[in-house]
């Protein structure tokens, strides 16, 4: 009878115990989901110089009116960041039947174009299907899951992409000295001239991904409504090369981001050594012990393209310097917690002067994460809104302020 109470007051202390911390995990849980309902799920934050602009991208382009859900366990921006690329490499199982075209350059480099074609007849013919070229971050390529993702997109939509992979990327080795570089747009002008000159009757945009971004900025901004492009957006594109810099080489971003950059910089001049051994500008031994990206950018990157410094450098890769010369429709998507380009470096007060560049921030998302609930997998937020927009230009333009490029 004894032992019979015992175990009974063991199973009711047991049980006790459970209850306590189930009582505890429900409380936290809920107290968790309370914060993340109400403090960092927001609608993005919409800002343009344009009424009509705004609200053309609210009407066409839903997700600008939604609540955005970031994905819940990514409690940071870095985590976010981090965890969003690695699951999303991990479920990248195949490439798209890409065709790739090889660009033989004037100085006698060589770019890659990988084509997804789209040979459906419902809304264009070959001639007039619109093309989107597509530029990735500085270690992206076309076998990049967000690459991927917005090919993907773009074919399903019932158009036609190109992906322009920078000069050796992709596993190619570079044919010459020529490398690239947020302030270089030469290959892209050299890209956009190719393509209209293969279809001229075909409407054309860009999109780009972080220095992808950077390099469309910077080439509108150079030829302004001559740039042979009816529209473009960029995803978390660095404003301000400076205080990226600053934000990279802050002690936790530079263990988790900058070194790891840094060493791909270094690994892809390490496998092209033999094209810079001969260049007497290049101290190429020096140019592999870095281990920041403003180290690798002084002792390579500028001598490289001829920049006078770094800062010389900085100053005409950042797009907060160039806002008023953007003369065809932009949109710009950021999250407000990108270390890559934090919020404070975003020239808001310039984009509303210009009502050609349209700037959504949300609160969360990380650089080039977005990733939407629970899944990385799923469709992120820059996914709906990319397939919204590019539907917004080449479907619905004759509504909002891009009429007069469409139909030009």
């Amino acid at each position: 009878m004894a032992e019979t109470l015992d175990e009974l007051g063991l199973f009711e202390e047991k049980m006790l115990t459970y209850t306590s911390s189930l009582a505890i995990f429900v409380g936290v849980s809920v107290a968790a989901l309370t914060y993340y309902l109400i403090r960092v799920v927001k609608k993005p934050l919409l800002i343009t110089g344009s009424s009509r602009c705004a609200d053309f991208l609210q009407r066409r382009c839903p997700v600008l009116v939604q609540e955005y859900y970031p994905t819940v366990w990514c409690f940071t921006s870095r985590a976010h960041t981090i965890v969003c690329s690695v699951l999303a490499e991990l479920t990248t199982w195949k490439l798209p039947p890409y065709r790739r075209e090889i660009l033989d350059m004037p100085d006698g480099g060589e770019l890659h174009l990988d084509w997804l074609e789209h040979h459906s007849n419902s809304h264009h013919d070959n001639r007039t299907r619109p093309i989107i070229i597509i530029l990735p971050g500085m270690s992206g390529h076309s076998g990049s899951h967000y690459i991927i993702n917005l090919a993907k997109a773009t074919s399903k939509k019932g158009y036609r992409s190109a992906v322009y992979n920078h000069r050796g990327s992709n596993g190619v080795k570079l044919k010459n000295n020529r490398y690239y570089c947020a302030a270089d747009t030469t290959d892209l002008q050299h890209v956009v001239a190719h393509i209209r000159s293969l279809y001229p009757d075909a409407p054309l945009m860009a999109v780009g991904a972080s220095l992808g971004g950077m390099i469309i900025f910077n080439y509108l901004a150079k030829f302004g409504k001559d740039c042979g492009l009816v529209a473009a957006m960029v995803m978390s594109m660095p404003w301000n090369t400076f205080k990226t810099t600053e934000s990279l080489e802050e002690p936790l971003n530079r263990l988790l981001f900058n070194k790891y950059l840094t060493f791909g910089l270094t690994q892809h001049l390490r496998q092209n050594r033999e094209v810079f051994d001969k260049d007497s500008r290049v101290d190429v031994d020096h140019a592999l012990k870095s281990s920041t990206i403003a180290e690798y950018d002084e002792r390579f990157t500028i001598k490289v393209f001829g920049f006078e410094s770094v800062d010389h450098f900085y100053t005409l890769a950042s797009a907060c310097y160039k806002v008023s010369r953007v003369q065809i429709p932009l949109l710009s998507l950021n999250a407000a917690d990108d270390v890559f380009a934090p919020l404070c470096s975003i020239p808001t007060e310039e984009i509303k002067k210009n009502p050609n560049i349209a700037l959504v921030v949300t609160s969360h998302g990380g650089h080039i994460g977005f990733g939407d609930w629970l899944f990385p997998s799923r469709e992120s937020f820059m996914d709906k809104l990319y397939q919204q927009y590019v539907d917004a230009v080449f479907k619905y333009g004759q509504e909002g302020h891009i009429e007069a490029h469409v139909q030009k």
